[in-house]
């Protein structure tokens, strides 16, 4: 994953729109680029194309476990597919209207910060057309214009051919209006620093006495360490959305299940 442009909130930010455009870019892609670091990663990263995997192609409608299979003596479904649910063996025989999953949704391989696009055979999906719900803390996409999701599509085909199916979207979580506020104040202060005026950045000072004033100031390098800027305001919410200072959102791998698809 990779970092795209955060919404910041420069309001609080008085000598903003004095800058110059080339100045506010610049220390808006700094800032937002060190706050994804600190905050490990969790929030809206850079959309990808996800080409999801139907039935049919994962030949299987929950975890199957051996020898249990899906293929059936004919070639076909059987009428019953047991898999483990939630540690508990179950039997799937239907969707909709006797369990809690809709009759068409898609799965995600993890957190949806949003969905930006939608195409099935090289066609963009109305908005209207799909719902992006929660099914036991995992994100699912669900077809509600009537229609279905395409069980199979040929992993060959570009994401703009007939028989292709993708859901471009950005992985993470939806960066909050603390997070977009947090971001305008350190991306004031470095636009600050670029032009030479007076800002709340902490310096490489480690102590200085004069006339008896003593004055020591943190080593910003060593702040970074810790997964702060020296900044109050911008701190208090690293702290409370990164409290370990995690560098990566948490991952569980397991060789029972394929890994998901994306295409450039």
């Amino acid at each position: 994953m990779a970092l795209c442009e955060w919404p910041i909130d420069v309001s609080c930010c008085a000598d903003w729109d004095t800058f110059d455009p080339a100045v506010q870019a610049n220390a808006t892609a700094w800032a937002t680029q060190i706050l994804d670091a600190l905050t490990g990663h969790q929030f809206a990263q850079c959309p990808v194309n996800y080409r999801p995997c139907g039935p049919r192609c994962m030949n299987s409608f929950g975890y199957l476990t051996w020898p249990v299979g899906a293929s059936g003596t004919g070639g076909g479904m059987p009428w019953m597919i047991p898999y483990i649910d939630a540690g508990i063996w179950r039997n799937c025989g239907c969707t909709g209207g006797c369990s809690c999953r809709a009759a068409c949704e898609v799965p995600f391989p993890g957190p949806v910060a949003t969905v930006t696009e939608v195409r099935v055979d090289g066609a963009v999906l109305d908005e209207s057309a799909y719902r992006l719900d929660e099914y036991r803390g995992n994100p699912v996409l669900v077809r509600i214009d009537g229609e279905c999701w395409p069980l199979c599509q040929d992993m060959a085909l570009d994401t703009d051919d007939p028989g292709a199916f993708v859901i471009v979207y950005e992985p993470g979580t939806a960066l909050p209006l603390a997070g977009q506020i947090a971001a305008g104040f350190l991306a004031c202060e470095f636009a600050k620093d670029c032009v030479g005026q007076a800002c709340a950045l902490p310096q490489q000072l480690a102590s200085m006495t004069r006339n008896g004033v003593e004055v020591t100031v943190v080593d910003p390098v060593s702040l970074l360490g810790d997964g702060l800027t020296g900044i109050a305001q911008v701190d208090q919410w690293l702290r409370a959305v990164n409290p370990f200072r995690r560098k990566m959102p948490s991952r569980v791998w397991t060789p029972d299940l394929a890994g998901p698809r994306y295409s450039g």
